[in-house]
């Protein structure tokens, strides 16, 4: 990891800035798949298991508490079958999803971002209320949420400004997911940005 390092976040167990790649104090060869976000880094080693470390004011470390850490600690939801986990580099939130298909998401709850049918913030994973076990990709936005399933639908929820969810409307906030307007069930992959999203959809030759 390398870049601004204030808060802990290249997780090398110092505030040190670098200006070129430093190994993370947990070394290792495992590790899967990283995300980095706002001062933190979230990721997922080979043996499943989700850690995170930086930033923690709103808990989007999913460590139960509101603690900074320089060096990867493993979330407080523990378990071994995480398969994909993203950040935003602006918000503070955090979602995963586990190799069982569900979908969870921890941090701050303003806007009804965490899918949790309400704005309560979470500092440890949550999963969201419209449960299932097909939840395939998920992005995190600076305010909202969006995600696909197995079956090729997109979702998003959370803050709706600037039409930011893709339902055909704006200013109305959704708690829970719910279907995009254009349907469809041939999504690819999904990225939520700023204030909106951009996402592929699969074609006869994918």
């Amino acid at each position: 990891m390398w870049g601004s390092n204030g808060f802990g976040g290249l997780g090398n167990n110092s505030t040190t800035s670098r200006s070129s790649p430093v190994q993370t104090i947990a070394g290792g060869t495992n590790w899967k798949q990283v995300s980095a976000g706002w001062y933190r880094t979230m990721a997922i080693k080979t043996d499943g298991t989700l850690w995170g470390w930086g930033y923690n004011f709103y808990g989007m470390l999913g460590t139960n508490n509101q603690t900074n850490y320089s060096s990867p600690v493993q979330t407080v939801s523990g378990g071994n079958n995480w398969k994909q986990v993203d950040t935003n580099n602006e918000s503070a939130v955090s979602a995963a999803i586990k190799t069982d298909g569900t979908l969870w998401t921890w941090g701050f709850a303003n806007g009804g971002r965490l899918g949790t049918n309400n704005t309560t913030s979470r500092s440890s994973p949550v999963q969201t209320i419209s449960g299932g076990t097909n939840w395939k990709q998920v992005s995190t936005g600076v305010a909202h949420m969006a995600a696909i399933k197995t079956d090729g639908t997109l979702w998003g929820w959370g803050c709706n400004v600037c039409y930011a969810l893709g339902v055909g409307t704006i200013f109305d906030s959704r708690s829970s997911p719910v279907q995009t307007v254009s349907g469809g069930t041939n999504w690819k992959q999904v990225s939520a940005s700023f204030c909106g999203a951009a996402a592929v959809k699969f074609n006869s030759l994918s």
